[in-house]
């Protein structure tokens, strides 16, 4: 992985010219520099921290294949990144900077800058510097507009104000057709100049899956339905967890995989039922374990950008019931078994439905399959460096 120290470039020139969000390069012997904003690599790791690690690692293959639109050949690419954080990503084709020992809003907003005031600045998390002339970046959903309860009241006004001045300043995408026209509405901007670059689960279906989980939890082969969620309200989990007590599903136990321990629901009788585990924080490997002998796929979020985890569960040949809303639906298509998230008898329905029709089951799977040919990092990337060399066109103009 090659590596730069935290030096200053020599010269004040810009060989870019920001034209209505566009770049036009001029000259023809300086070499363009495009940096990836890798503020992720500080942040625990979440959807948004897949999708920026997924991407990037994807790019960095790319350029080392030489594979790029020719607008960026020859350019130079590094990854800034705050001073003392773990670069844990194999990267052999892109330079390091580590710079500032701050790791959030601010550095973003003064060291970021700064580094890279002469670059085109690359950003996956929906965050980037006010003030950068020259930037990209992928806003992933408006859940803080859709559930403001899910956060805090300064985090729903920075990032508001972060959104309003992206998407009118910046060239701006997110991961889904729906999530386009979400922000869309929200930030009172036009849909077609939103691009879409797609989540994809190829790197799950690269996962070895750990099935020891299943005998370390106590449970038997096809005898649990598994979902992957968090406390937040979108995530709907409280809900999926009531469906499946009122199910009384003989033999069934549903396993609840993330940061949500049984102390949450002290008192409510969920802590102390049989049929309950919190497996907690696990390993992909041990997620993939479970979705490999699980019965099925519990997603019964309220709200998503695209909706990632059916799909890992996919690569796994587990069958997915997910929720009948509109970013799973354009993540699933047809190969998922979907319930109303807010009627507990839809998804108890569901349930019941796929333990009595082992075909039922079998057919998900194979449709599953079919599905995950839509998604890919590589298409992603393809998306990706797309953009990129629109706003950074042919040099045909002379210095």
């Amino acid at each position: 992985m090659a590596s730069i120290g935290d030096t200053p470039r020599n010269g004040a020139f810009s060989p870019f010219r920001h034209v209505q969000s566009q770049l036009v390069w001029h000259g023809t012997a300086a070499l363009k520099t495009i940096s990836i904003n890798g503020r992720f690599l500080a942040q625990p790791l979440t959807g948004v921290q897949r999708f920026a690690r997924e991407l990037t690692a994807a790019l960095d293959r790319r350029i080392g294949q030489g594979a790029l639109p020719s607008p960026l050949l020859g350019s130079r690419w590094r990854i800034v990144v705050p001073a003392g954080v773990e670069i844990d990503l194999e990267l052999q084709h892109m330079e390091v900077l580590q710079t500032g020992r701050s790791n959030g809003h601010v550095w973003e907003q003064s060291v970021l800058a700064r580094a890279t005031r002469q670059d085109l600045l690359v950003g996956f998390g929906g965050s980037g510097p006010l003030l950068h002339p020259h930037q990209f970046v992928v806003i992933h959903d408006a859940t803080i507009f859709r559930h403001p309860e899910a956060f805090g009241r300064g985090y729903r006004a920075l990032h508001k104000l972060l959104g309003f001045a992206l998407t009118r300043t910046a060239r701006v995408a997110t991961v889904s057709e729906f999530s386009r026209r979400e922000l869309s509405a929200v930030f009172r901007v036009p849909a077609e100049g939103i691009a879409v670059i797609h989540n994809a689960p190829d790197h799950f279906a690269e996962t070895v899956p750990d099935g020891s989980i299943v005998d370390r939890l106590g449970l038997d082969d096809r005898g649990f339905f598994v979902l992957v969620g968090t406390l937040k309200p979108n995530k709907n989990v409280d809900f999926a967890i009531r469906a499946f007590q009122e199910s009384a599903l003989p033999g069934q136990k549903l396993v609840i995989v993330g940061g949500i321990h049984s102390h949450v629901f002290k008192g409510s009788g969920i802590a102390e039922a049989d049929n309950i585990i919190f497996a907690g924080r696990l390993s992909d490997a041990e997620v993939a374990g479970l979705e490999r002998q699980a019965i099925a796929f519990v997603f019964p979020s309220l709200y998503e950008g695209f909706g990632i985890p059916p799909l890992e569960a996919m690569t796994q040949e587990c069958p997915v019931l997910a929720a009948d809303i509109p970013a799973v639906r354009e993540a699933c298509g047809d190969a998922a078994l979907y319930f109303d998230p807010r009627d507990r008898e839809s998804l108890k329905q569901a349930m019941q439905l796929i333990l009595a029709q082992p075909e039922r089951r079998a057919t998900l799977v194979a449709a599953g399959h079919a599905n995950l040919a839509h998604f890919s990092w590589e298409k992603s990337t393809q998306a990706l460096l797309a953009i990129l060399a629109e706003m950074c066109p042919e040099r045909l103009a002379k210095a």
